[in-house]
């Protein structure tokens, strides 16, 4: 990440990495999501886009205010911008990573769903 190039490698899919280390890119005064930031704003290569837009997404899961903290850092707004980008593989991660800075409480929205179908179930079992 300091070297402002960012590859896809296992890490960045790693559900383990992130629940453990989300934490830690608040430290320092948050100097490596900063990072992360900056390199939505200023690359131009699709793939460190992709990855960057990626772990974005991934830190607003797995960190309880990272809603927050990347909308304070102008995370939110640089994802935005890249729906409009040339390349459908960055519009793509930046698509999902939306979905994710949109969604505040994943365990509450799996279960809202569940909720809602099994209601739906139960009016139907009713109506017969």
């Amino acid at each position: 990440l300091k070297s402002g190039r960012l590859e896809w490698s296992p890490v960045h899919k790693a559900e383990k990495f992130w629940y453990e280390n989300a934490a830690r890119f608040t430290e320092k005064n948050y100097e490596l999501l900063k990072m992360l930031v900056k390199l939505l704003e200023i690359s131009r290569d699709p793939t460190v886009l992709s990855v960057a837009a990626h772990d974005v997404g991934e830190f607003v899961r797995h960190y309880p205010l990272g809603k927050k903290v990347i909308e304070n850092l102008g995370g939110k707004e640089l994802v935005m911008r890249l729906l409009k980008n040339e390349d459908p593989n960055v519009r793509y991660h930046a698509l999902i990573s939306l979905q994710k800075i949109m969604v505040h409480n994943w365990e509450y929205l799996g279960k809202q769903v569940e909720d809602s179908a099994n209601e739906g179930k139960n009016e139907l079992k009713a109506k017969s």
